[in-house]
């Protein structure tokens, strides 16, 4: 074997290892980033917590869940845009919103900004099943028993 195939067999190789280091770190960058979405679509957290900062926010008529997402972000509702509008679109309140003025708080999750941007509607799937829910759970009545009074023993005296 001539040196020049030996040198172009170990750089073949060398690229070959950093390529595959490189998707390796990739990967788990975008393993936690998308671990982390995913946590926090369901798990839930407001920008501050106790009583936190109200605002006033209006929603305009045909604002997308993109542009609500901006504007919230703008007066500091909430603090990533894009985990807000996968969190609406997972949210029972999908599509839902109204247009209107709204006091919204820093305290509340993007769940409540939701439900009360929505008027506190929910989609028909939801709905739906909750009242199968109520349906399917039977109604307890309690009543209390009238215990006999004892029998008197007659008097043999």
């Amino acid at each position: 074997m001539s040196a020049k195939k030996i040198i172009l067999g170990l750089l073949d190789t060398a690229v070959k290892v950093a390529f595959v280091i490189v998707v390796a770190m990739l990967i788990s960058k975008y393993a936690k980033v998308a671990y982390n979405y995913g946590y926090h679509i369901f798990n839930q957290t407001a920008v501050s917590s106790g009583t936190g900062r109200t605002v006033t926010f209006t929603v305009e008529s045909g604002d997308s869940a993109d542009t609500i997402a901006e504007n919230l972000l703008g007066v500091g509702l909430i603090t990533d845009k894009n985990l807000f509008k996968l969190q609406e679109r997972f949210s029972e309140y999908h599509g839902m919103e109204q247009s209107g003025t709204y006091e919204l708080s820093t305290s509340m999750t993007p769940e409540e900004m939701l439900s009360i941007m929505s008027g506190g509607q929910k989609s028909d799937d939801a709905e739906a099943g909750s009242d199968t829910q109520t349906e399917a759970e039977p109604e307890i009545e309690t009543q209390t028993e009238a215990q006999p009074e004892p029998a008197e023993e007659p008097d043999n005296g």
